[in-house]
């Protein structure tokens, strides 16, 4: 039998870039990808590293094995939702009729789900898409970008999400188990999925990331940290560099402060995508990836995050291609045991796959390094965050001794507040976090694994000819936030006042701009778990004759939630006995990852007691399934 002729006729060949002229709403380019064409019988190969063409990829080879498993990317579909709703119904069908062969597990939407927010006929269109996802139950999750909460996608245009709220807020995920909650705004939501022995977390943020999202997002996280997180936001990347022949004058990467200026943000309490990173997802450890769309291209980067972990951000848009975008997926294949996810690039209209570097690629990660062990937990205490306000802090000022500053939004530490020339005036910061050993928190006689203080310092070191320490002392006395220095008479001294310094940090930001300051203080929460008791912290500044600089650490007052001080506690749990190693309340893949992980030696997964995990130990736990 003759092969099937091609759906479409197109040549592997790139076409040069044509110069990009300025900067616009979202980045455009004329070009054509490189991409291979699939005939009626051919289909996108599942699994393995190499870069193959489309007709060497049969559905067949997929391994439907428990540890393999995909989830789908939906970029942009503006344009399908106002010109070619045929297009993104397609694209839904087909993610529905190969969720078996596939073993697809979720998919996210990269936000525009529509051209224009105030046009009723377009939320229409993509409702009748979407609901095909809805109908197969296949859970999913989305989030707002700036064409669904503005009437055009412009900024400075009036903030309009009513109808993105109507229609993909949280009232069209009642009663779906895998919905997990959303924002007191509604714009921003998480998911659960469970897939290759591995608990996920999706976490799909409103466009521009507000601060009140990532305050509600922090207490999320800060509950899930047993689950690998994906997020999904809508503006993050740009590849600016495919529009300049690779010359930089405008890197690829996250989306820079000058174009903030002249794009500006899309929701009134946006932030900057620089921002975003520094203030949250770098020091949420268990994100392994950021997915965005927005600006027309694919890019992908590696970023670390403060436990040295790879985080990987990928921009997939492809909104400018011919017919609104061609109906273009990403196909994200997760191997959990080897760890990978091999992506492509999918149309299910042009039945291709595009074959650039930037179209089919692989990412590394060991997602099990990613979540909490099962013998640990963890507790975060930071003000407004996950329902916490038990955070006390101010400063006593040597120079102004009968004044309180306990309701200011920054503390200072200085070794000179006056910068005298004759005297020194001494200002120190206090912080303490209240409540956190006992019930619901950190049960008390707890071993204590790792405590990390987390301060911001917008305000740091600013001359070049000295850069002095700052300690952190355990306060061995009582104070509160109306302290003054007089009434601590005279200030805090080491000795009967302090504990000796238990940690410290320079006072200058590097690199420039660099304000988060972590501190390690597990001895001292150690000694209030076996029960000393909790008088907090306190800065002082390192004395240089000569400098008269200081810090200022915003306070728990500060308007930005998400910068507040913050106490990261980490600590053994005793194991609860029985087959269920990860505490979800269900033994499920997650339990069964953790028990062959532990095959051949000892510990909580030795459920017979027999002193090795083993067949006995794999029959009880099969015994117990769901």
């Amino acid at each position: 039998m003759s092969p099937a002729a091609p759906t479409v006729v197109l040549l592997s060949i790139a076409f040069p870039a044509l110069c990009h002229d300025g900067i616009e709403e979202h980045g455009r380019r004329d070009r054509l990808p490189w991409f291979s064409v699939q005939t009626q019988q051919e289909r996108i190969y599942g699994l393995g590293g190499e870069a193959r063409r489309a007709d060497e990829r049969p559905l067949a080879a997929f391994s439907l094995l428990a540890d393999q498993f995909t989830v789908i990317g939906i970029p942009d579909t503006q344009n399908y939702s106002s010109d070619f709703p045929q297009i993104f119904t397609a694209q839904t069908n087909w993610v529905v009729t190969q969720r078996n062969e596939l073993d697809i597990r979720f998919v996210s939407h990269y936000g525009d789900i529509v051209n224009n927010a105030d046009q009723v006929f377009q939320w229409e269109n993509a409702d009748t898409s979407m609901r095909i996802l809805d109908d197969s139950g296949l859970p999913y999750g989305v989030c707002p970008g700036n064409h669904d909460i503005t009437p055009s996608g412009g900024s400075g245009q009036p903030f309009i999400p009513q109808e993105y709220l109507a229609r993909f807020g949280p009232s069209r995920f009642a009663g779906d188990s895998f919905y997990r909650g959303a924002s007191p705004s509604g714009l921003s939501s998480y998911q659960y999925f469970t897939a290759g022995g591995v608990d996920f977390l999706a976490l799909h943020l409103a466009c521009d990331m507000p601060i009140a999202e990532l305050a509600w997002a922090q207490g999320i996280l800060d509950s899930n940290k047993r689950r690998c997180v994906m997020v999904t936001t809508h503006r993050y990347l740009q590849d600016a560099e495919d529009y300049t022949a690779g010359v930089p004058v405008v890197p690829s990467g996250r989306y820079p402060s000058i174009w903030y200026g002249v794009e500006g943000t899309y929701h009134p309490q946006g932030i900057q995508s620089d921002e975003a990173w520094a203030w949250f997802f770098r020091k949420n450890t268990n994100i392994f990836l950021i997915n965005c769309g927005h600006f027309h291209e694919e890019y992908r980067q590696v970023s670390t995050n403060v436990a040295g972990k790879p985080v990987h951000e990928v921009l997939a848009d492809y909104q400018d291609d011919p017919n609104g975008g061609d109906g273009w997926l990403r196909i994200m294949k997760f191997d959990t045991v080897s760890g990978t996810i091999d992506v492509d690039s999918y149309s299910p209209t042009l039945q291709a796959v595009r074959t650039a570097d930037e179209s089919d690629f692989n990412l590394s990660v060991d997602f099990r390094s990613y979540r909490l062990p099962p013998d640990r937990g963890f507790k975060a205490f930071q003000q407004g965050v996950g329902g916490y306000e038990g955070t006390q802090d101010t400063w006593v000022s040597q120079q102004n001794p009968n004044t309180s500053y306990g309701n200011n939004d920054t503390r200072v530490s200085d070794d000179d507040t006056a910068n005298s020339i004759f005297t020194d005036y001494r200002g120190q910061a206090l912080v303490r976090f209240d409540g956190v050993i006992g019930a619901n928190q950190v049960p008390a006689g707890s071993t204590i694994t790792n405590a990390t203080l987390v301060i911001d310092v917008p305000d740091d070191i600013d001359t070049p000819f000295y850069n002095p320490s700052f300690f952190v002392h355990p306060v061995i006395r009582n104070w509160n936030e109306s302290s003054t220095w007089n009434s601590l008479s005279g200030g805090l001294t080491v000795g009967p006042d302090l504990a000796p310094a238990v940690g410290s940090f320079l006072g200058d930001s590097v690199p420039n701009g660099d304000s988060m300051r972590r501190i390690n203080v597990t001895a001292t929460v150690q000694a209030w778990a076996n029960g000393a008791p909790n008088f907090g912290f306190a800065i002082l500044p390192e004395i240089i004759s000569g400098n008269d600089d200081g810090i200022e650490i915003r306070s728990s007052e500060n308007g930005n939630t998400i910068l507040r001080p913050r106490l990261e506690i980490t600590y053994a749990v005793v194991p609860t006995g029985g087959p269920d190693l990860d505490g979800n309340g269900v033994v499920d893949g997650s339990d069964l990852a953790i028990l062959l992980g532990s095959w051949g030696g000892t510990g909580s997964a030795d459920l017979d007691g027999n002193g090795v995990v083993d067949g006995g130990d794999l029959a009880q736990m099969l015994g117990s399934w769901g």
